[in-house]
């Protein structure tokens, strides 16, 4: 049986950061790498997200692909 694994998975911008300061979400990826955030999604157990992202963005953490859910 293959050992259990943890996955960790962020955008950050060309200065190393993962967010500006504005209530806007600010978007870091294109279609290419939120697809494959989705093929991600689709084979994960469980997501964990922190409570400021929960909070700020209120994300909808769903396999957005119909062949792979």
């Amino acid at each position: 049986m293959p050992h259990p694994y943890v996955l960790l998975s962020a955008a950050v911008s060309l200065d190393g950061r993962l967010d500006d300061t504005g209530p806007e979400r600010l978007l870091l990826s294109g279609p290419a790498d939120f697809d494959r955030v989705d093929e991600v999604r689709a084979g994960s157990d469980a997501i964990l997200v922190g409570a400021g992202t929960l909070r700020a963005d209120n994300p909808r953490l769903l396999v957005n692909s119909a062949e792979r859910r």
